[in-house]
């Protein structure tokens, strides 16, 4: 008959029920199960797909198996990639984008269509990549060079493929000083203005008999060499700049001059810019007469008041209100004048009012008077001017008097107001700026900078308002933002602080395949700091490692020798032996394993005592044939083989050392010292090693004298291990310290004869034995054996 029992229990574990006995008074409350059985059937959640920027993998398809002399993709696809990566672009042109590009276009180059025709006309290379390339608001971070090679050979392209330029007797610019401008363009844009200048000396001097459209040509052509030297800012090109162009009466424009005047301002040679304030200028059309930029005047102003030139300030301001009523922009430069010199601003407010009162007073006397009122452009040069002093409380005030006189702020002013709000880390002041900037974001550069630079200060506060931080990035993501590299790092390390490793797979899919690898290394340099941060928990960081390893294929050797010294320093072994295989087996011979990968795992095997993960490893160096054996390998095997008890080993790796070419080190020495503490009759193999340094006259250093003692403490010599101690001082000049006296306590396996050192050091060294207790200890064989303090006696091969 089956019994009672058996059904109760069955009952009871098909029901997922406790068992529990009624009369137990200290059973168990009853427990429900938080994890169903239906669970296993749930979907998990998908990551994100890897996004690239389109069509750059076929380019690096292509030029990557040209360089490695593989079969590369059809022309017809990397033609149709060509121009869907130059159409669909919205970020800069970085320079290992450019050199993919440009590689891609040289194999085109080389295999034109059945036809013989090109895969791309020269109006669509000029209209649709050079110009996208040269007009693009990002500067390139790294070398620009790419660049200029990249547009030379878009243009030397675009001229094979429109051939001779003939004579032409119409006003408009010929093929060739088309041609001409757009190099000065290339060359100027990216950081070789003097080349540029060079090239328009020769073509583009100023004629008298020249037509309408080339003078417009050569104006633009100029200004661009300009402001290549000004921006490159070396002060001789840029005086010698601006001999030339008076030396070929160059018209000088009102950009032109802004330039000029703004470079010799930011040099504190107020002298030059005044010559330059005052030369005659042209308006871009080339009408004479035209007036300054009203910020050219609040360039100089500002100069003035840094440099203390109040009389020519002065004289600025004077020339400004000559004449009836001045134009806005001059008020402004007033207004700005007049902060500058010490005006707080309710003067300010008052000289707005008196500008107000005029204006009115000039529109009753001529009703066709403009109405001039202060606008949020004259409240963002006050605020951009308080900033440059560093004075965040004044730019508040510019602000709250921008809305005492009913200006609403625009993009700037939020975006300026979350800036200096950073800059006393006013986290809060920020996130409210922000907000007030969601309802103006147009996504103007400046803005997007902003807004990754509030993020990365969230990111990295203590008491981050995660929700929030979350709204900024999702808005940088919906209108197609640019995030900077260290954002895309701040971020993701936050997830993954937070536990949240999808999230942070995620965002790196999305964003990290779209930046330059030394963008890339940002983030990279971030992912690998989380995981040696001693803070990280095992755990998230061996799922951090494991994100570095697929999104960063590319991630150097020394850094992932540092991972795997992390994980031997966190005692998972088995953790690093993980990060050594996946160096072993990489298919990149710049990361895969070397001497020195083999010699850091085998040293952590050995701190670690992982005897079968140096089995492993050492099998697969038997098997590599991109190593060698030296004396550096040898002794990181015999020091791993003496860690895991195995010293018969270890003294072979010994025997070959002494035998090799290349011979012992002092550390070899020392490491074979070791593995003859627990080696059977390890004194004697000790003893004849003592001797040949003796015989050979070697000298004998402090490490190799401490580990033939601990050598023979460990094999039960006591007598002569005190022996040695007690004559190193006189033989040899070693002080006894905490290392030497740990290191013979350590080795001495026996707690009668511990004691009996314990009051040898007590009674003639006792600030050494406070020391040494001080480090604590621990006891052998589960706290039956003898005591061991947390002394270092690791060594190195």
């Amino acid at each position: 008959m089956p019994s009672h029992l058996t059904r109760l229990v069955f009952r009871r574990l098909i029901a997922n029920e406790p068992l529990t006995y009624r009369a137990c008074r200290l059973r168990a409350a009853p427990h429900v199960q938080r994890r169903p059985f239906f669970e296993l059937f749930k979907q998990r959640r998908k990551l994100k797909p890897m996004v690239m920027p389109a069509g750059l993998d076929t380019l690096a398809a292509a030029g990557d198996n040209i360089a490695n002399r593989v079969r590369p993709p059809e022309a017809k696809a990397v033609a149709d990639a060509f121009k869907v990566f130059f159409a669909q672009r919205k970020g800069p042109f970085e320079g290992w984008h450019v050199a993919q590009a440009h590689r891609a276009f040289s194999y085109l180059l080389e295999s034109p269509r059945e036809d013989g025709g090109p895969w791309l006309s020269a109006e669509e290379l000029r209209s649709e990549i050079y110009d996208k390339l040269v007009a693009t608001a990002h500067r390139p971070e790294g070398s620009p060079v790419p660049h200029i090679q990249f547009g030379k050979a878009l243009l030397d392209e675009c001229t094979r493929q429109d051939g001779a330029a003939p004579a032409q007797t119409s006003s408009k610019p010929t093929l060739a000083e088309d041609v001409n401008a757009r190099m000065v363009r290339l060359l100027s844009a990216f950081g070789a203005a003097t080349e540029a200048r060079d090239l328009a000396t020769e073509s583009f001097r100023s004629e008298p008999t020249a037509s309408v459209e080339q003078k417009q040509l050569s104006s633009t052509v100029w200004s661009a060499v300009l402001a290549g030297i000004v921006r490159e800012g070396h002060v001789e090109e840029v005086q010698k700049t601006a001999d030339l162009l008076q030396r070929l009466s160059i018209p000088i424009t009102t950009s032109m001059q802004h330039s000029l005047v703004s470079y010799f301002c930011g040099n504190e040679d107020v002298e030059k810019a005044k010559f330059w304030y005052e030369y005659p200028v042209t308006t871009a059309s080339g009408k004479k007469g035209a007036k300054c930029l009203a910020s050219t005047h609040v360039v100089l102003l500002k100069a003035c008041a840094r440099s203390g030139n109040l009389t020519l300030g002065q004289e600025v301001v004077a020339a400004l209100l000559k004449g009836e009523m001045p134009e806005k922009g001059a008020w402004d430069a007033i207004f700005l004048w007049s902060a500058a010199i010490g005006k707080g601003p309710d003067e300010v407010d008052r000289m707005m009012s008196v500008m107000t009162r005029r204006n009115d007073e000039a529109r009753q006397k001529n009703p066709s008077v403009e109405p001039m009122r202060p606008d949020v452009e004259t409240m963002n040069i006050l605020v951009e001017f308080a900033m440059s002093k560093q004075d965040p409380y004044m730019a508040e005030r510019y602000v709250s008097l921008s809305e005492k006189r009913g200006i609403m702020p625009d993009e700037r002013t939020y975006a300026m107001q979350i800036q200096y709000r950073l800059s006393v880390m006013d986290l809060d002041g920020a996130r409210a700026a922000y907000y007030n900037l969601r309802g103006e974001f147009s996504g103007a550069d400046h803005s997007v900078k902003v807004v990754n630079s509030l993020i990365q200060a969230l990111c990295n506060h203590q008491q981050h308002h995660f929700d929030d931080l979350m709204v900024m990035v999702d808005d940088l993501h919906e209108r197609k933002a640019r995030f900077e590299p260290e954002t895309i790092a701040a971020v993701c390390i936050l997830h993954l602080r937070r536990g949240e490793m999808h999230d942070a797979v995620d965002i790196l899919q999305v964003h990290a395949h779209q930046f330059s690898p030394d963008q890339r290394a940002v983030m990279r340099k971030g992912l690998a700091n989380f995981i040696l941060d001693g803070e990280t928990s095992t755990a998230d960081a061996w799922e951090t490692y494991q994100i570095l390893r697929n999104v960063f294929p590319e991630t150097s050797r020394a850094r992932r020798i540092d991972i795997m010294n992390n994980f031997f320093s966190r005692k998972r072994s088995d953790m690093a032996c993980h990060v050594f295989f996946h160096m072993r087996n990489h298919e990149s011979r710049d990361i895969a394993a070397t001497s020195d990968v083999y010699v850091a795992a085998f040293v952590g095997f050995a701190r670690c005592a992982d005897a079968e993960s140096l089995e492993l490893a050492h099998n697969q160096l038997k098997l590599d044939m991109h190593v060698d054996f030296d004396t550096r390998l040898r002794n990181a095997l015999m020091l791993a083989y003496a860690a895991v008890g195995e010293n018969n080993k270890a003294m072979r790796f010994w025997r070959e050392i002494c035998e090799s070419k290349e011979g012992p080190t002092y550390n070899s020495i020392a490491i074979a010292f070791r593995a003859c503490e627990t080696m059977h009759h390890g004194y004697g193999h000790a003893r004849s090693i003592w001797k040949r340094l003796k015989e050979q006259d070697v000298e004998i250093d402090k490490a190799i004298w401490t580990a033939y003692m601990s050598a023979m403490a460990r094999n039960f010599q006591h007598d002569d291990a005190q022996a040695l101690i007690e004559s190193v001082e006189e033989e040899y000049g070693f002080p006894l310290d905490l290392q030497i006296l740990g290191s013979w306590f350590n080795s001495t396996a026996s707690n009668d004869r511990q004691e009996r050192i314990e009051a040898w050091i007590k009674e003639r060294y006792p600030e050494i034995w406070k020391e040494l207790e001080a480090l604590g200890h621990w006891v052998t064989m589960d706290g039956f054996g003898w005591r061991q303090y947390n002394i270092n006696r690791d060594l190195d091969p």
